[in-house]
């Protein structure tokens, strides 16, 4: 995501799709559509794309998507996801929580590390330990925050013994909260959360989450990581529900050129794939459309600017940034897959927020809203004669209409006295570039944590380890606290919008579009269920053998 899962759930690594197939295309067509033996021939084996290289399998550095979606397969913690991605038991059977709701205490199932030595308690207290522990540098050390201690701890105040965590018994995870977390279940679901083999981190050290030496307690092993080229999990004969699992063996592949991922899944060679190339979306309705169901996600596109470098620092220019962009241009001539032009931060439909808030400039006609900018930017000292020249890094996939998406980008702010190269960098280059603030201009996407409004809001909290583009408000951080403070939901709410209006009016981002969901799979592949996450954990997922004999290979 990356979510994310984004980037991450999180940093979503990439965007559309590439240029047409063209001579791609014919070189893959046949005299005619035909039903062949699928290329693979397993009917346990489920070949996945994942949209790029992940940069770390280990629960406290992941950032990203497609981190996550190997990950979720890996390890279970307290909770984990249903089919639909929302949140049910995982090693957690039951729980109880205190009348201010500031204890929750969890009690946890008989399970086993891969390894055969048993999931404890104390697994969660170090893992969480782990993940404060400034020494990690854990890019989502935030995220526990509401926890007793956990921001001290983490800004090297306290040890990381302080943290509110405990384990009065090996079946038995108590938390002590600052504030009420009405999210917390599903913020459980998140792979930060999950624990750590103690007895194998602290034997492997920073080696300890590769091929050979992971040890995880979810339904699948990590058997193979070839870089750059596949990750392959098998089947966990010690996962707690072993029994219900259907795969023996998935195949993770780097897919971050989407045309080629699309002529794979198209020969054989690949089941599902966690991107669409948007710019052949005719071709695919008129073709495969029974490969591609959208429904909408949590999940947003925008450009962050750097607003620890000038003129950055300046909201005039933030704001003319703003309103030279026409999303509908995006959303309908360019991606064209029902992307809903953002005029806000978090997506519509999250739970328990009103999504009031939004940019007054939506309603002014595009001469109106160019007026606007070109007169922001000559109150900021810039004009025709005096253009803003600056950089605009985007990740570097092979998808063309991530390209054509921000050389549209480019014309747009042209108009606006602003002139852009566009730097376009792997994914790898582009997370830790972005970390320490090394930009001008970029474009992320953020896909949500979990589904609630502190997961975006959340991101532009001062100092946050995902506030890349290092906005600072303390009216903001402020608002953003007396909401983790309110225990009723509706209350709890509105002081979000607050928080995210005070966003809005300092222009802290230009959000492009809200996604849909972008995955394309097989029909055959059964358990497959659409949801605003797209989060899809294999262990709910089988082949129907028989009908994908029957699929015709285009």
């Amino acid at each position: 995501m990356n979510g994310k899962k984004g980037w991450n759930r999180r940093l979503i690594a990439l965007g559309g799709g590439a240029a047409g197939l063209g001579l791609a295309w014919a070189a893959f067509r046949r005299p005619g559509p035909r039903s062949i033996n699928y290329a693979h021939g397993d009917p346990h084996t489920l070949h996945r794309g994942n949209g790029a290289e992940p940069g770390s399998l280990d629960p406290a550095l992941v950032q990203s998507e497609m981190e996550d979606n190997i990950l979720g397969d890996l390890v279970v913690g307290l909770m984990t996801m249903a089919p639909n991605a929302s949140p049910i038991p995982g090693m957690a059977e039951r729980w109880t929580t205190s009348a201010d709701g500031l204890t929750w205490t969890f009690h946890l199932r008989q399970a086993l590390w891969s390894d055969g030595v048993p999931v404890t308690a104390e697994d969660f207290v170090f893992g969480w330990r782990r993940l404060v522990d400034p020494a990690t540098a854990a890019p989502y050390a935030y995220l526990l925050y509401p926890v007793k201690n956990a921001e001290a701890v983490n800004s090297g105040k306290l040890k990381p013994e302080a943290l509110g965590v405990h384990a009065p018994d090996p079946q038995t995870f108590e938390v002590t909260l600052v504030h009420p977390a009405p999210y917390l279940l599903e913020m459980l679901t998140h792979t930060s959360t999950y624990p750590h083999p103690r007895h194998v981190v602290e034997t492997k050290g920073k080696s300890w989450a590769m091929a050979g030496n992971f040890v995880g307690n979810g339904p699948f092993v990590l058997r193979e990581w070839v870089p750059h080229e596949r990750i392959t999990v098998t089947k966990n004969p010690r996962f707690y529900e072993a029994d219900k699992v259907a795969l023996e063996k998935v195949v993770f592949y780097p897919t971050d050129d989407y045309d080629a991922a699309l002529r794979r899944m198209r020969a054989g060679g690949l089941d599902s794939n966690t991107r669409i190339p948007t710019q052949d979306i005719d071709w695919i309705r008129a073709n495969m459309p029974e490969i591609y169901h959208p429904v909408p996600q949590f999940s947003v596109e925008y450009i962050s600017v750097n607003h620890s470098r000038k003129p950055f620092d300046d909201v005039r220019v933030r704001e003319a940034i703003n309103l030279a962009i026409s999303r509908e241009t995006i959303t309908d001539k360019i991606r064209r897959v029902g992307d809903v032009p953002a005029y806000a931060i978090v997506p519509p439909n999250m739970s328990n927020y009103p999504g009031v808030a939004g940019f007054a400039f939506r309603t002014m006609t595009p001469a109106a809203r160019l007026a606007r900018a070109q007169e922001l930017m000559r109150q900021a000292g810039f004009g025709p004669d005096k253009r803003l020249r600056t950089s605009y890094m985007i990740r570097s996939t092979a998808a063309g209409s991530y390209r054509a998406v921000a050389a549209a980008i480019q014309q747009m702010l042209a108009l606006a006295y602003i002139d852009v190269s566009i730097l376009a960098n792997d994914f790898a280059i582009f997370t830790s570039t972005t970390t320490i603030h090394d930009f001008d201009i970029c474009e992320p996407a953020w896909l949500a944590d979990f589904d609630d409004a502190e997961s975006f809001l959340g991101l532009f909290i001062t100092g946050g380890g995902n506030n890349w583009g290092a906005y600072s408000n303390p009216a903001f951080d402020a608002k953003l606290a007396a909401s983790q403070q309110e225990v009723d939901a509706t209350a709890r709410g509105r002081l979000l919008a607050e928080a995210e209006t005070i966003l809005i009016h300092d222009h802290a981002i230009m959000p492009l579009f809200f996604w849909v969901t972008p995955s394309i799979v097989r029909p055959y592949v059964k358990g497959w269920v659409s949801n605003p996450t797209d989060f899809h954990r294999s262990r709910w997922l089988s082949i129907d053998e028989a009908a994908r004999r029957r699929t015709v290979l285009l």
